[in-house]
């Protein structure tokens, strides 16, 4: 039997401040709370279609918490660099973005109402943490609340849908006879939506489980600088790579000015920890949501001066495509061979650096998503 040189490993044994494993098992062993908000969500398949088309993929009870009167909100364009007060109805909203082709083959917009559900959640979720004086008040059904909000407002948004469809048109360009287009179509124009939110909800509790198993920081800063974004779910850059989910050092979601939720890597044995939020902790979340956003950035009304208002921001989230000789696991690939790595990157157009072997197509549609 082979043996183990543990010299230059460190060891950490903290103890679950939760008395329960915190993971639902990709959604397979759910109770409670959470077991009640996947009914709700279910009975909304069933529910009468809704009329409503201008479908917001940020919330707007989530963005009112920077609204100084609960219908406005200060944004800037980061597009063209303007700075104006929007209403609350008309950030972060897409006509028809939900709206998909049921199993019958007939268009419908019950996904808003499942939204519902989901924004309800979030809601609750958010305040519970803006207002939060004692960590211990938190429940089991907080944190598994938690990573569920997190992790389908992460993957809701236009930004994700763009980078998904940049990827899918590069991989259909590899193999168009194994790999199906998601792109809308003449025919199918709801092909898009209809597929992002059926893998949205496939995959929300395997999300929510990578975020439940890591630690609850509260950043309060008492001065209320911290800004959201269209975006507000942040995984920062590093050197302009974004890493995985298990990887990233802090996920970040600002919930009030005054609170950024971290969830961070570094366990302590305790449900959450709350820091006063340091320069380095506000500039920290402020580079995450300049880095992170699709097109808008939001501060509350005392804050609105920090808007770097007449900026352009020529660079956001694309797709980026590596070589690499060796597949994720570890294992060599035999010559000639290489296995692509997909992930996002700051830039202003998607970052394609592959090999020059011969085994990979152009894909010029992947830029016109950019």
């Amino acid at each position: 039997m082979g043996t183990m040189n543990l010299d230059d490993w460190t060891v950490k044994s903290v103890r679950n401040p939760w008395g329960k494993v915190p993971v639902t098992a990709s959604g397979k062993s759910l109770s409670g709370s959470t077991r009640e908000y996947m009914d709700r969500l279910l009975e909304q398949q069933r529910a009468p279609d809704t009329v409503s088309r201008r479908h917001h993929y940020v919330p707007r009870a989530y963005l009112r918490q920077w609204s100084s009167d609960r219908k406005r909100i200060w944004a800037l364009d980061t597009a063209t660099g303007a700075v104006k007060q929007l209403g609350l109805t008309d950030v972060c909203v897409k006509e028809n973005f939900y709206r998909v082709l049921g199993p019958d083959g007939m268009p419908h917009n019950r996904v808003e109402l499942m939204f519902g559900v989901v924004d309800a959640e979030l809601r609750r979720v958010q305040v519970l943490l803006a207002d939060l004086k004692d960590p211990d008040q938190l429940k089991f059904d907080d944190l598994l609340g938690l990573g569920v909000s997190m992790a389908v407002q992460r993957m809701r948004t236009l930004q994700q849908r763009r980078v998904q469809l940049q990827y899918n048109r590069w991989i259909v360009a590899q193999n168009p006879s194994q790999h199906q287009s998601i792109d809308a179509t003449a025919d199918n124009p709801l092909r898009l939506a209809s597929i992002h939110t059926e893998l949205l909800f496939k995959s929300m509790w395997g999300a929510a489980d990578v975020l439940t198993t890591r630690q609850i920081e509260i950043w309060h800063d008492p001065q209320g600088r911290f800004m959201t974004c269209d975006a507000p779910v942040a995984v920062p850059f590093s050197n302009n790579v974004r890493p995985g989910l298990m990887a990233a050092p802090f996920i970040l979601w600002p919930v009030s000015p005054q609170r950024a939720v971290a969830l961070s890597n570094e366990l302590v044995g305790e449900k959450a920890v709350i820091r006063v939020a340091t320069g380095k902790l506000v500039g920290i979340a402020r580079t995450a949501v300049e880095q992170g956003r699709e097109r808008m950035i939001f501060a509350s009304e005392e804050q609105r001066h920090r808007l770097p208002e007449g900026k352009k921001f020529r660079r956001r989230t694309q797709s980026r495509l590596r070589c690499a000789n060796h597949t994720p696991q570890g294992e060599r690939l035999s010559q000639p061979g290489c296995c692509v790595e997909w992930s996002e990157t700051y830039a202003a157009i998607p970052d394609i650096a592959l090999c020059d072997q011969g085994l990979h197509s152009p894909a010029p549609a992947i830029f016109t998503s950019a």
